[in-house]
């Protein structure tokens, strides 16, 4: 039987949402090179995606594959941020963080069910919607501050803003990678 530290588990989901609030607004600027039609692939990608995982769900619908998609699906963010760092405001960058992302968004809702079968109890379930929520906040917060100083150190272009906030977003997805680790290990769930 497969387990989790709960502990560590909601400072994951913690870190996950500060990561998120935090990278919130860098998308406008990284997507402003791609056209319109872009996004239409991309959204048929995606639900294309998300309708092949369904198919697998009574395979993939227990800890162990859980365990192994949430790892994979956090190793994609450093892909993503290590391309745009290399190749910032470049039209094949812009493309590359776009399907990256989507290929993260593909496994949302099978993430998602599988959260909440394993994690079942509804005050635990509670719990993780609430620490989401907080860290997404304070991401948004976490964010807003981090342009606020750019802009006192005279970093007033948001090409630039967003690319020296990626410095911090490898940072973030760092710890945020780490506390999923440790949140593999600690008393069996049942799925």
């Amino acid at each position: 039987m497969q387990s989790f530290s709960l502990k560590n588990y909601l400072i994951y989901k913690f870190l996950n949402s500060l990561f998120g609030g935090v990278s919130l607004g860098t998308i406008f600027t990284i997507y402003a090179l791609l056209p319109p039609k872009t996004f239409s692939i991309g959204g048929i990608i995606l639900a294309l995606g998300a309708w092949i995982v369904s198919f697998f769900y009574t395979q993939l619908l227990k800890t162990k594959p859980y365990k192994i998609i949430l790892t994979f699906i956090e190793i994609l963010p450093f892909c993503y941020l290590l391309s745009y760092l290399l190749f910032p405001q470049t039209f094949y960058g812009a493309l590359l963080v776009y399907g990256l992302y989507q290929i993260s968004f593909i496994f949302g809702d099978y993430l998602t069910r599988n959260e909440t079968l394993i994690f079942h109890p509804k005050s635990f379930l509670a719990k993780i919607d609430k620490t989401r929520q907080i860290g997404y906040l304070s991401g948004l917060f976490v964010g807003f501050a981090f342009y606020l100083l750019l802009e006192h150190f005279g970093i007033l272009l948001k090409e630039s803003q967003v690319y020296h906030l990626h410095f911090l977003l490898l940072l973030l997805q760092c710890f945020v990678f780490i506390s999923l680790i440790f949140s593999f290990k600690g008393s069996p769930c049942k799925t």
